[in-house]
């Protein structure tokens, strides 16, 4: 019987000790980098398990339970306060960590997170489109190539199919891209109708694989996926519209009672070094908001055109747009892809 017990108290330690070394990660696919992670576990023993869904809807929809089973979670800016009012991350006291104030000055204390009690910053990017020079040898300076194609880009579209597809029409018309302005949507609307009804829809953990298909001319996607497709595609050049594009963020938050709250805190303070910033940058082509990063990114990341705005290219950093502002675009597209599917003409 003593051997017994023994046993099993054997058994029941090497089961705390198994948890304690792990950490359960949410995320979109392709997202973080596989080197990022490995450093994070040679350095710490901690064994990263990732999930990876297709998009932030996913990963939000993800936390909702009262144990989503998540130690770290990737999401949009614009959802941390729904997140914050549901009761579905944690309080960390981001401020209090080692490394916080590495964090670039714009990004701390932001609209959603004023005091820096529950987010740390991770990346930022910015929603335009792609085209191919060797086909499409204008300018690209303008989204009137998206509302607008010439021959050799009409009915060779890929549309982003999210509804950042309503803001980038509001900003064609010279609208506020946060508008909910139902005569401004309908505008938007009867914009996107005709393009969607000849363009391809792309769901949006497919962007990079539309970049790299010959078939398509232009296609709307982050610039941090236009960098990657470029490896492949060459003729791959990334647009900075003179009406303006899209700038997002997103941030890193401990899900509510996480299972291994103390690895959770490490990831955070590891994520704030500016060396892995860079790692994870390197990887997926958006810049971060680490000071000191740029000393240990890729010559390639650190010039690429994708991250570095030709002047006088517009790029706003304007605040997110509120959660309700981002349904009802939502909502719009939805609509307008019905609408467009009595025409539809999709490659």
């Amino acid at each position: 019987m003593r051997r017994l017990l023994v046993l099993l108290a054997v058994l029941l330690l090497a089961g705390v000790d198994t948890a304690a070394s792990e950490l359960r990660v949410l995320t979109r696919s392709s997202y973080l980098s596989p080197e990022l992670l490995r450093k994070f576990e040679r350095e710490t023993g901690i064994t990263v398990n990732l999930t990876v869904v297709a998009d932030h809807d996913q990963v939000v929809g993800g936390l909702i339970g009262a144990k989503s089973g998540f130690d770290i979670a990737f999401s949009p800016d614009y959802r941390v306060g729904q997140l914050i009012r549901e009761g579905l991350i944690e309080r960390v006291l981001a401020d209090r960590l080692n490394g916080f104030w590495n964090v670039e000055d714009p990004w701390r204390s932001r609209s959603f997170d004023p005091r820096n009690e529950y987010t740390i910053p991770h990346q930022w990017g910015t929603t335009a489109f792609a085209v191919d020079t060797s086909i499409h040898r204008g300018d690209i300076d303008s989204l009137r190539l998206l509302f607008d194609p010439p021959p050799e880009i009409e009915g060779r579209i890929g549309l982003l199919d999210d509804g950042e597809m309503v803001q980038l029409a509001l900003i064609y018309l010279g609208e506020g891209r946060c508008t909910m302005d139902e005569g401004k949507l309908e505008k938007a609307s009867r914009l996107l109708e005709p393009v969607v009804a000849h363009s391809r829809l792309v769901p949006v953990d497919r962007v990079m694989t539309v970049l790299t298909d010959p078939a398509m001319v232009l296609v709307v996607g982050w610039n941090g996926d236009v960098m990657r497709a470029r490896e492949k595609r060459p003729s791959l050049a990334y647009a900075y519209p003179r009406e303006g594009n899209l700038v997002w963020t997103d941030v890193v938050v401990v899900p509510r009672n996480p299972p291994n709250r103390a690895n959770a805190v490490k990831f955070l303070t590891f994520m704030l070094r500016p060396e892995n910033a860079a790692l994870d940058s390197s990887f997926n082509g958006y810049a971060n908001m680490i000071r000191g990063s740029e000393r240990f990114l890729l010559p390639s990341v650190l010039s690429a055109p994708e991250l570095v705005a030709p002047w006088p290219a517009k790029v706003g950093f304007l605040p997110s747009c509120v959660e309700a502002a981002e349904r009802r675009h939502d909502e719009v597209w939805t609509e307008v892809k019905r609408r467009a599917k009595e025409t539809a003409t999709v490659p």
